[in-house]
């Protein structure tokens, strides 16, 4: 009898503390989910945003965690820095520069996805290649990335949108 009870105290302090440690009220949750939702509004509409990449999806194998990976739309701009597993027709020797380019971008479109978020597609030309970035942006941040390319395989990407970046960037200045 001894040995069940233990567990089970542990168990209950457990949920307990959950509920104790939550520093965020439902209000403060609401609000801070309305000014995300502004924020990616606000970074859709204008066409500037970065998106940190946290996980590939490669056509072919496993998906991998990745670090310090991203997206970066400016200035009618995109620069892409992402990794890129599969296989590829057509390509430089040596393999090129695959997604890490920085390119004008040739179309943006943009359209509200039901209530909950985004669907953006970014065409770009780069000497090596024609690219067709996918991305779902929901309220929260989030975002998922589908990257169609002429002479590669398709890859998907999924990540958080930043939306600190440009601020700071700003402020070191």
């Amino acid at each position: 009898m001894k040995k069940l009870i233990f567990p089970f105290l542990a168990a209950l302090l457990a949920v307990s503390a959950c509920g104790i440690l939550s520093s965020e009220t439902r209000e403060e949750r609401v609000a801070r989910e309305a000014k995300e939702a502004k924020m990616v509004r606000a970074a859709v509409e204008t066409g500037e945003f970065t998106i940190d990449i946290d996980r590939m999806y490669p056509l072919r194998g496993t998906s991998k965690m990745v670090n310090n990976y991203s997206v970066k739309v400016k200035d009618n701009v995109l620069i892409s820095y992402l990794p890129f597993i599969g296989q590829a027709w057509r390509v430089p020797y040596g393999g090129g520069h695959a997604l890490n380019f920085e390119a004008p971008v040739l179309n943006y479109t943009a359209t509200a996805n039901g209530k909950d978020g985004y669907e953006i597609r970014i065409f770009v030309r780069t000497d090596e290649d024609e690219h067709l970035y996918r991305l779902t942006v929901f309220e929260n941040g989030r975002a998922t990335l589908d990257v169609q390319s002429q002479n590669r395989d398709r890859i998907s990407y999924t990540g958080q949108m930043d939306f600190y970046s440009d601020e700071e960037e700003e402020a070191a200045k």
